[in-house]
């Protein structure tokens, strides 16, 4: 019994801590904050260290282009908790549960990657941050935006399948705006092109795993 009140206090201190570095970041203010634990007795953390840092934009421009169960699309700006937006080529759509940090206001730096579909007409540019994870198409696995090239191909969605989207053009370019919303599946359709949710981990399950915790708490307390 002993251990297994430990071991949840120590869950909740993780969780705590996740809580509180979405938070910081959610806040507007600039700064990431990073807690690390120093000393563990009986699965609880006895002492921790936190550092504050100035943050950079790990997500998407505010005017990425969200597509919503109705079939309607949104900048990603305007997208709120609870929407539904497609998450993958399947037609499937699930709900915004939280954003793990967003900026409405200020001007950000992001990549502009220009994708052509190499099935049809249909293009499109991405404004995602370097150190995002967006999905290739030969691998099929999440890599960092900042690791492709032109000549690469991307998951892309095009009549409602993946097909291959060659990468024509990349850019720097102004945005305003940042936003990295979280999903159950922890994917997300944007501007035709499929990517995680997540960013600066280069493994996009085991990203996706270590966040379960989060989306736990979510679903008792709700996100933000």
């Amino acid at each position: 019994m002993k251990s297994r009140v430990s071991t949840t206090v120590h869950l909740m201190f993780i969780i705590l801590l996740i809580k509180t570095n979405i938070r910081s970041v959610n806040s507007g203010q600039g700064y990431d904050s990073t807690c690390t634990c120093n000393s563990v007795s009986g699965n609880v953390c006895m002492q921790y260290t936190c550092s504050t840092t100035a943050n950079t934009a790990a997500c998407f421009s505010g005017s990425s282009i969200i597509t919503l169960a109705d079939g309607t699309t949104k900048p990603l700006s305007h997208i709120q908790i609870g929407d539904k937006v497609l998450v993958n080529q399947h037609n499937i759509y699930e709900p915004i549960l939280s954003f793990i940090h967003a900026k409405s206001d200020g001007l950000f730096s992001f990549l502009a990657i220009q994708i052509q579909s190499t099935k049809s007409n249909l293009s499109s540019t991405i404004f995602v941050s370097p150190n995002h994870l967006v999905f290739d198409f030969d691998s099929g696995k999440a890599l960092f935006a900042g690791k492709f090239h032109v000549g690469d191909r991307v998951q892309f969605i095009d009549n409602n399948e993946i097909v291959p989207g060659e990468i024509v053009n990349i850019e720097s370019r102004k945005q305003e705006g940042y936003y990295a919303p979280l999903t159950s599946s922890g994917t997300i359709v944007v501007n035709g092109v499929v990517a995680s949710n997540y960013a600066t981990v280069s493994n996009h399950e085991l990203a996706h795993q270590v966040m379960g915790i989060y989306r736990w708490w979510i679903g008792l307390f709700g996100g933000s």
